[in-house]
């Protein structure tokens, strides 16, 4: 009798630590919209500073790029349509659009991340659509840290080709 009381204490304790996390991410969300949209809208500035300053932001600033790469990472990658060879005006755009593709990854992983998985959510869908596309369906935290100490915040819904 006793252990199913425990089982039942435990089941509740977990039903109430996800109703947190749900409404911890639902708390999170206008804040991320708004980190994300002021990255899109600071990125050609970001872009334009390290073309003096180099591809990695300095301090807090890298907060608005990705933290386990700096602004030139599709060259790394190899990438189409993004030259190693690039200066000027044309590693600026690199540079911009890189930041526009990864969008506030430090501040999903460090502001808005948790420090264990185990007790956030993750969902993760990639739903096909015709004419070589898919819907692209992510919520929760990502289950990959992708640099920094936490795993990160993820909203993302939208159509990619396949």
């Amino acid at each position: 009798m006793l252990v199913h009381n425990w089982r039942e204490v435990l089941k509740r304790a977990w039903s109430i630590r996800v109703t947190m996390l749900a409404l911890l991410y639902i708390i999170y969300l206008p804040a991320n919209i708004a980190l994300v949209l002021l990255a899109y809208a600071m990125s050609p500035f970001l872009a334009a500073w390290s073309m003096k300053h180099g591809p990695v932001l300095p301090g807090r600033w890298r907060w608005f790029s990705t933290l386990n790469a700096d602004l030139d990472c599709y060259i790394p990658q190899k990438v189409v349509g993004f030259d190693p060879a690039a200066r000027g005006f044309k590693i600026w755009w690199q540079r911009t659009r890189w930041t526009w593709r990864n969008p506030c990854n430090g501040w999903q992983s460090e502001l808005l991340g948790v420090e264990e998985i185990a007790s956030a959510f993750t969902f993760k869908r990639d739903l096909p659509l015709p004419f070589g596309f898919h819907l692209k369906l992510w919520l929760g935290w990502n289950s990959i840290k992708r640099g920094g100490n936490y795993y990160p915040y993820m909203f993302q819904i939208g159509p990619k080709r396949a």
